[in-house]
């Protein structure tokens, strides 16, 4: 089985997204995020399908980034001489382009697959390229090539030295397609790379610059624009499904969808970074999907346009990401009743509003906000499932307590902003309850915060209680809980761990978000030292590209999890900024 690498390549044109390693394109669901692959040797090279391009013989290779973009530049070198390669995935269109330049005569060789592997194409060659068809709908794959290219037999195509390019394009209906008749509106190649890397320079172009670490800031940034769904403004976790976070075991999850959670993460790193427009974009897919009847969000992730996601299930025949099963598509946190959702996005909220003033955008949605603060008054003293999802018994715990009272305290702010004074001084009341209730209840013996009500364990989500001014970073309380935390969750390697076990076993690998929270304490305490330190440590933990796990391999430093992560990269960002803004 192929094994996620440091030098994998993510692409995007916010329609879809697929990871290239070494020429090969490894994942690459068509049309959308969300869909069904048709490359997914990453889980199982055999029966995933995948599109390779590389010299015979040995080689060597040096994958980069063109600029800001998400446009791939890849050199092979052998003996007789080089091969560049250009990948990118074209704005507006379902397709892939891959740009050629070589001294040597190198080799297609494509396979895709539909339902995840489980139907094999039917193959037409044309004049130009080949069509693979799905034989159970009108859709189906094109491989247009332009260039002096033979058949070498196997299933492969031989392409000569020179200049060319090749478009692979899905149509939903090939009679619409790039040997149809209106093949001449798809774009050119060329044509198509200058206006995708235009655009991708002007959106990172106007983001706020940082003193220091801006290449993995821009690289963050672009990763978040390459993780939103251009139509609808919903960013998803991760463009991946069931990559593991430990090899062997059972952790496979599929990503491919908006968490509110995860999302306002990602809204409130872009409104810090200057990207209001982008922001503002994800909030109002929030917006959209407020309940102002029942539970402001009704479940805790949705599809790129708002609906419900499938059910989860399994695909029995593929192996795995190194034999990692289940493959899972789907997810069936859908079905969790997450109290921490409605605070994340406030605070996302109130985030954007505190740097862009923007009144009328509060005022437009108020009645989401006040359907919010109608849910969180009336149920922020059960008990719930925590931001991780543990799929066991509900609990009170800490962290979904704080987010209960980051909502009453944001909007108690957003009121007073809008001359609302009876609803500020209702939410400020709400907010000084529950923050009596976490002091109350939230403190083990010890003196330090714990992870849940009555017990004594932590875990790292008690980072954050200074990111959201629960309590101040000098807090004896606090300091005696973040001596704790990097006690019982670090590893050797200076990384920390999420939480020590769950319902699903052992937590065995560092996970990258929570590190971005303990640099950026580090930077609240004026511990300017450590909190660089350990971002380079964050950083080092990345590919060579800069594209940041959900976790790292203790043992190999290799990533885990669905990759790139929007967690991940959302923290790496808000951990620069607050670094820069603690060196003044």
């Amino acid at each position: 089985m192929l094994s996620i690498g440091r030098d994998i390549v993510f692409l995007s044109n916010g329609i879809t997204a697929a990871l290239v390693e070494k020429g090969v394109v490894e994942w690459l669901p068509f049309p959308r995020f969300d869909s069904a692959s048709v490359f997914s040797s990453v889980l199982d090279s055999s029966k995933g399908g995948y599109f390779s391009i590389r010299p015979d013989g040995d080689f060597s290779i040096r994958a980069s980034y063109v600029g800001n973009s998400l446009i791939a530049k890849n050199e092979f070198s052998c003996a007789k001489g080089r091969l560049e390669l250009i990948d990118f995935m074209p704005l507006g269109v379902t397709a892939m382009m891959r740009i050629y330049r070589s001294d040597v005569p190198f080799f297609i060789d494509i396979k895709p697959v539909f339902k995840y592997g489980l139907i094999n194409p039917g193959l037409e060659e044309k004049k130009g390229g080949l069509v693979f068809s799905n034989p159970e709908s009108e859709e189906g794959i094109e491989l247009l090539i332009e260039g002096r290219y033979s058949d070498a037999g196997d299933g492969r195509i031989r392409v000569e030295p020179g200049e060319g390019n090749m478009t692979l394009l899905y149509s939903k209906d090939l009679r619409y397609g790039l040997f149809s008749n209106i093949g001449f509106v798809y774009p050119d190649p060329k044509e198509a790379m200058d206006a995708t890397l235009k655009y991708w320079e002007g959106q990172i172009g106007i983001a706020h610059k940082v003193a220091a670490f801006g290449d993995a800031y821009r690289r963050s940034l672009s990763v978040i624009l390459g993780l939103m769904y251009a139509s609808s403004g919903g960013a998803i976790a991760a463009p991946t499904t069931s990559l593991p976070e430990i090899i062997g075991k059972g952790r496979n999850w599929d990503y491919r969808y908006v968490w509110i959670r995860d999302a306002s993460y990602a809204a409130e790193a872009l409104a810090k970074s200057g990207l209001l427009y982008k922001s503002r974009s994800i909030l109002s897919f929030i917006f959209s999907l407020v309940d102002p009847s029942s539970k402001s969000f009704d479940h805790p992730l949705y599809t790129v346009d708002g609906t419900p996601p499938k059910a989860e299930e399994t695909l029995g025949w593929l192996g795995g990401h190194m034999g990692s099963k289940p493959v899972r598509i789907g997810n069936a946190a859908y079905l969790q009743v997450q109290a921490d959702s409605e605070g994340d996005f406030i605070n996302a909220l109130a985030t954007y509003y505190s740097i862009s003033k923007d009144r009328e955008y509060i005022l437009e949605n108020w009645w989401a906000i006040e359907a919010i603060v109608r849910w969180i008054k009336k149920s922020w003293k059960e008990p719930s499932i925590s931001m991780w999802e543990e799929r066991g018994e509900k609990r009170h715990v800490l962290h979904t307590k704080m987010m209960c009272w980051v909502v009453m305290d944001r909007v108690a702010m957003l009121a007073k902003e809008i001359d609302n004074n009876t609803q500020a001084d209702e939410c400020r009341k709400i907010s000084m309850q529950i923050k009596e209730d976490i002091m109350k209840n939230g403190i083990s013996e010890d003196g330090t915060f714990s992870h849940f009500y009555g017990g004594s364990e932590v875990d790292s989500t008690l980072l954050t209680m200074p990111l959201y001014g629960l309590v101040d970073a000098e807090d004896e309380r606090f300091k005696a809980t973040l001596e704790k935390v990097i006690s019982e969750l670090g590893t050797k390697e200076g990384l920390l761990r999420r939480y020590n076990r769950d319902s699903e076993g052992d937590a065995a690998h560092p996970f990258i978000l929570v590190n971005t929270w303990l640099s950026r304490v580090y930077s609240m305490l004026g511990e300017r030292k450590k909190a660089e330190i350990l971002l380079n440590r964050i950083i080092a933990s990345s590919t060579d590209l800069l594209l940041m796990p959900e976790h790292v391999d203790r043992d190999t430093k290799e990533p885990r999890g669905n990759m790139p992560q929007l967690f991940s990269h959302s923290g790496v960002i808000e951990a620069i900024l607050d670094l820069d803004r603690a060196k003044g």
